[in-house]
């Protein structure tokens, strides 16, 4: 999913359930805006479909240490998010 799908929201099949995107997606987002700056910028260009290379060119990082940085910062993210659903009752 880019940045675009999530600004734009999907189409809402029924009201209840555009909600609940909306409100995954914002949480996301904040989560992304708490990371360290170099991952911020490193996960920002991978969700608007930068490959490995691009984003190396832009970091000044190595395109291995890219896709490692995603992988795990993806990994966290998951994380984060499924905490802060189970602190949430939901």
């Amino acid at each position: 999913m880019d940045l675009e799908t999530l600004d734009a929201g999907i189409s809402p099949l029924d009201g209840e359930a555009d909600v609940e995107r909306r409100f995954s997606a914002a949480i996301l987002l904040d989560l992304i805006h708490r990371l360290k700056p170099l991952d911020r910028q490193v996960i920002m260009l991978y969700l608007e479909g930068e490959a490995a290379g691009s984003i190396a060119e832009v970091t000044g990082i190595t395109a291995g240490n890219v896709a490692t940085k995603i992988h795990r910062i993806k990994r966290m993210l998951k994380q984060k998010y499924l905490e802060g659903a189970a602190n949430a009752g939901i």
